[in-house]
């Protein structure tokens, strides 16, 4: 096998959830006087959701987090794995590969986020957004998870929708793969290893 261990981002890389975080990130925002097309808050979703509102000038960020938490809660019946994602993972699984998570979530929200998705929360390799200093696009949350893990960098993947996934890749010296099926369509995505169109591409390539 390429690769013996396989890291994932979360958020419109296994789950199409994207689309709702911008959404209440917007709503909130609106609430604290921040009015800013959904867009942008589209385009920053892989960041915590703390440095999006503060990117944006939301003062009361944490006040915006707490009612995020609870809106994201009560719509979480309406996310779904994306097509092919429990093929891929399942897959992967019977090559025995070792499979984690780096994503942008901190423990609490994790926790609450996945609970519908137990092929996510029971992962043995999990690295949340408060287990370092610097989130992505940093690569101290790959490094962390290598370090932690003890995986070999030439032995490990990233996978990830977004140009955040790619910088925290590139500065761990990870190899990363473009989740096309969740990545924005305007994106670049010129420092990557590979484009993968669907889930089960992932298989192939880690083979």
């Amino acid at each position: 096998m390429k690769y013996r261990n396989v890291l994932f981002d979360i958020d419109n890389t296994l789950i199409n959830s994207a689309d709702l975080i911008a959404k209440l990130l917007k709503e909130g925002a609106e609430r604290e006087g921040v009015y800013v097309p959904l867009k942008e808050f589209r385009t920053r979703i892989g960041q915590p959701g703390n440095e999006i509102l503060k990117e944006l000038g939301v003062h009361n960020w944490r006040r915006v987090l707490a009612e995020y938490t609870l809106q994201f809660e009560k719509n979480m019946n309406s996310l779904d794995y994306f097509e092919g994602i429990e093929k891929m993972l399942t897959g992967l699984l019977e090559m025995d590969t070792r499979l984690g998570v780096v994503t942008s979530k901190d423990r609490n929200q994790f926790e609450k986020e996945t609970q519908r998705f137990p092929m996510i929360s029971t992962m043995k390799i999990i690295t949340t957004s408060d287990l370092t200093e610097n989130p992505k696009p940093s690569g101290d949350p790959l490094n962390y998870t290598l370090e932690k893990f003890h995986l070999k960098k030439r032995q490990t993947l990233y996978v990830g929708d977004s140009i955040f996934d790619m910088q925290a890749a590139n500065e761990a010296e990870v190899d990363f793969a473009i989740a096309a099926w969740g990545a924005l369509p305007a994106a670049s995505f010129k420092h990557a290893k590979y484009l993968a169109k669907t889930p089960n591409e992932i298989v192939t390539i880690v083979r």
